[in-house]
């Protein structure tokens, strides 16, 4: 079993603070504390990662006195989201990316904006849930992984991000796996809500996947120095994740394109089923038809009419119901009408004289 070498972390004396982690110039992490919260953003060798409770009232004004951060990375931090976002200025990376929240039982379908900022020398995340990327991130921490710049954490949490993207995208292929099966057996009615939970579960995913691309995307492009470090390392990082996001993202694009199969599948086989039932219903009314137009000639209140003086007419008025049905069904039988599954062009045709012969070429 792995210690956790990183537990005293968990027990920072900073008010809203989850967790302090003071990384050295080789990357290794210890826990820290409110005398590193003071030096942020001051120069030295490593790093610090400060992770903050947006739950906690108390979060926003600790977050709020850091003299290190910008408006805009304070406003990344605190103010609200409803998309993911990367900006980049004056030296600090500040933005929100969608993540997974994260139980006891593991990661959730649930949502949540992950926010960050990073400078140099420090990383700072806020979240108001447990986000599955973060705890991910802190146990690989915990258990010996290192990371020597506030990028390469970056990259580390985001790769972690990713792998549940693809854990969760490799789930709903699965489900589309178990629909197709479904599908072949003809059982279209068992296969339709399992369909619409693994669409909704895609269409979700894509969303968050195609968003998660195109903000990552924007950091290849920054226009800032070139000769600058810092700049240099974030564009490599953003170019490593981009290449990972697209792979995924072309897989989230075949699933949806196997989605719109797997409907238009569904509602021929339903279609199907529909034309089967109201062929039945066609052939059960064609067939008692003639058998009411007999009650209903016997029906009528006028003289003379047959079997009306005899002791057995109702008998008779029955079997001649009967054999207008059975007339009937004889004649829907030799015209193929009975058989649904018979091929259009292969029915007889009424008034037909039976297959034709070769001609004779015997002259």
């Amino acid at each position: 079993m792995t210690i956790d070498h990183l537990r005293d972390a968990l027990h920072p004396d900073i008010p809203g603070c989850l967790w302090v982690m003071r990384f050295d110039a080789q990357g290794e992490a210890a826990p820290g504390g409110a005398a590193d919260l003071a030096r942020l953003g001051q120069p030295g060798e490593g790093f610090l990662w400060l992770h903050m409770d947006l739950a906690d009232v108390r979060a926003r004004p600790v977050i709020a006195r850091i003299g290190a951060l910008t408006e805009t990375a304070r406003a990344a931090l605190c103010d609200p989201v409803d998309h993911q976002y990367l900006e980049y200025s004056d030296g600090l990376v500040s933005g929100a990316l969608l993540d997974h929240e994260r139980t006891l039982a593991g990661p959730a379908s649930r949502t949540d904006y992950l926010r960050f900022a990073i400078g140099d020398g420090f990383f700072i995340s806020a979240r108001r849930r447990p986000m599955s990327s973060v705890e991910t991130t802190r146990n690989a921490l915990g258990r010996g992984a290192r990371v020597d710049t506030p990028f390469a954490l970056f990259e580390l949490m985001t790769d972690f991000l990713i792998d549940e993207l693809v854990r969760m995208t490799n789930d709903v292929g699965l489900a589309f796996d178990r629909v197709e099966d479904l599908l072949i057996d003809g059982r279209g009615r068992e296969a339709r809500p399992k369909l619409g939970a693994a669409r909704r579960d895609a269409v979700r995913l894509a969303r968050q996947v195609g968003g998660l691309a195109s903000t990552l995307a924007r950091l290849e492009t920054i226009e800032e120095d070139p000769e600058e470090r810092t700049d240099n390392d974030l564009r490599e990082t953003a170019a490593r994740l981009v290449q990972h996001t697209e792979a995924l993202a072309r897989e989230m694009l075949s699933l949806q394109e196997r989605a719109r199969l797997l409907q238009d599948e569904l509602n021929a086989l339903l279609n199907l089923e529909t034309n089967d039932r109201l062929y039945v219903l066609t052939v059960v009314t064609t067939l008692l038809l003639p058998a009411t137009f007999v009650t209903g000639f016997f029906g009528m209140n006028l003289k003379n009419l047959p079997f009306s003086e005899s002791e057995e007419g109702t008998v008779y008025a029955t079997i001649l119901c009967v054999l207008a049905a059975g007339a009937v069904l004889i004649l829907m039988r030799r015209w193929g009408l009975t058989n649904p599954r018979e091929a259009e062009e292969d029915r007889p045709r009424p008034g037909a004289s039976g297959p034709s012969r070769p001609a004779d070429t015997n002259l």
